[in-house]
C-alpha cells in the first residue's frame, strides 16, 4: 500500500504516518488487489461519509450510499452507463 522506506525518511507528517498506518490496518486488500467490494473499502467510505457529515452539518450521510471511483470521469461514465439502456437513449448535458 505503501512504499516502506518513504515512511522513515522523515518526510512525512505524523498526521500522514497515522493516517497510513490506519489505512492498512483497516484495508486488508493487497495493493492492486479486488477489494471484494465494487463500492470501495468500507473503512474509506465510512470516513468520507463521516466527513461529509461534518462538513455539511447532517448526520445522514450513509457510508452504504457511497460509491468511490477512480477519478470524476470514471464516476460519470458510471453514472451514464447506469441511466442509458441502449442506442435510443440519450443525455443532453449543457456546457458549463
Amino acid at each position: 500500500m505503501v512504499y516502506k522506506p518513504l515512511t522513515t525518511m522523515g518526510v512525512l507528517s505524523q498526521d500522514s504516518l497515522n493516517r497510513i498506518e490506519r489505512l492498512q490496518n483497516k484495508c486488508k486488500s493487497p495493493t492492486g488487489a479486488y477489494t471484494g467490494n465494487s463500492k470501495g473499502w468500507m473503512y474509506v467510505r465510512e470516513e468520507v461519509a463521516a466527513f461529509i457529515n461534518r462538513r455539511d452539518g447532517v448526520s445522514d450521510s450513509n457510508a452504504d450510499n457511497i460509491y468511490l471511483t477512480n477519478g470524476a470521469s470514471e464516476g460519470v461514465r458510471l453514472c451514464f452507463s447506469a441511466l442509458i439502456r441502449n442506442s435510443n437513449d440519450g443525455i443532453l448535458i449543457p456546457i458549463p
